[in-house]
């Protein structure tokens, strides 16, 4: 019988349900026996894949000719029951189509197969299903006839023949896309990859175009120069935040002895790239020069010999020498 009527499923959805349907029958007995229940009519307006069409399943007219009909419907193989009179010895059954019943993706029927025909499917000998129906003029379908077994179905519909979840997912995942988006049977991979990138394509041009037509409200508008100068202010604080704390860093350096000040426009320009960088090298550097009292003013330069310049000092740590005897060297190098 029908069942109530849904929303309509998205390809998606439709595609992740027969993933399931896939994973359901194999764990439960995997290809030693076919479905009990096929797809025989796609749900919606149709075509095949020779031009024929378009059609549309009339579920309820369908349904209300099984009934009538009173008995069960047959499945054959390549459809030889439609001309058994022209053949001289038996056209044998594959099956018995026993019921209907109306899902969201078309019309599904209840099978008894033959032995015979459940060895074929088994063995993947056949897999595809072909219904027979009837329609109007104007490509109503109204009536099932029955079906037949065949190795080129024309529409596009779950195989009869499961493959297993565990070794064939991807082959079915891509067997089904090529039932959905209507290719050739022999389609590969890279053919499907194809077609579903010129979806996607045409999916996002779709949506450009609508972005594009959508009105603007004003009030949420912000025009670009002044995005534009609002970005950059923000880099420009954050250039003059970065800047202080490098002149910070340095300055710190500077006192603690470790950076003379003839190093200073290469410290700021390494604090300024990489202060976490520069905080390490400050931490490792050894003391050069001593360290600077906070407290005490900076010291005037003396004109005479005696007194020790910053550079006189770095002389004096870099060579190992008291700044005493420096300062007696210097002072006897003057007076001669």
């Amino acid at each position: 019988m029908a069942t109530p009527s849904r929303r309509p499923l998205s390809p998606s959805r439709v595609l992740a349900r027969d993933v399931l349907a896939i994973s359901l029958h194999d764990s439960q007995g995997g290809d030693a026996a076919p479905p009990e229940w096929v797809h025989l009519i796609p749900a919606g307006t149709f075509s095949g894949r020779d031009g024929r069409g378009p059609y549309h399943l009339d579920a309820a007219a369908v349904l209300a000719a099984f009934a009538a009909h009173g008995a069960d419907l047959p499945i054959d193989y390549e459809h030889q029951s439609l001309s058994a009179a022209d053949k001289a010895g038996p056209v044998p059954a594959a099956g018995w189509v026993t019921a209907l019943e109306a899902r969201e993706d078309g019309l599904w029927a209840r099978v008894a197969w033959t032995p015979q025909a459940a060895e074929l499917l088994a063995g993947r000998q056949y897999r595809y299903l072909s219904p027979v129906f009837m329609h109007r003029k104007d490509g109503t379908v109204v009536e099932l006839l029955g079906a037949g077994l065949t190795h080129t179905p024309n529409l596009h519909l779950r195989a009869a023949a499961a493959r297993h979840l565990e070794t064939h997912t991807v082959e079915d995942l891509i067997e089904r896309l090529i039932m959905m988006l209507n290719l050739p049977t022999a389609s590969t991979p890279e053919d499907v990859v194809a077609e579903l990138q010129k979806i996607i394509d045409r999916l996002q041009a779709a949506e450009a175009a609508a972005a594009q037509s959508r009105q603007i409200d004003p009030a949420e508008w912000v025009p670009m120069s002044q995005h534009r100068a609002v970005a950059e202010q923000l880099a420009a604080m954050q250039a003059q935040i970065a800047a202080e704390k490098a002149e910070a860093a340095v300055t710190a350096a500077m006192r603690a002895g470790k950076l003379a000040p003839a190093m200073k426009d290469w410290a700021l320009s390494y604090a300024s790239k990489d202060p976490e960088g520069f905080a390490v090298w400050a931490e490792k550097a050894p003391v050069i020069l001593p360290p600077e009292d906070p407290h005490r003013a900076a010291p005037r330069v003396a004109s005479n010999a005696a007194t020790l310049t910053e550079e006189d000092r770095i002389a004096c740590a870099l060579l190992g020498m008291r700044e005493a005897d420096f300062a007696a060297h210097k002072k006897s190098l003057i007076k001669e």
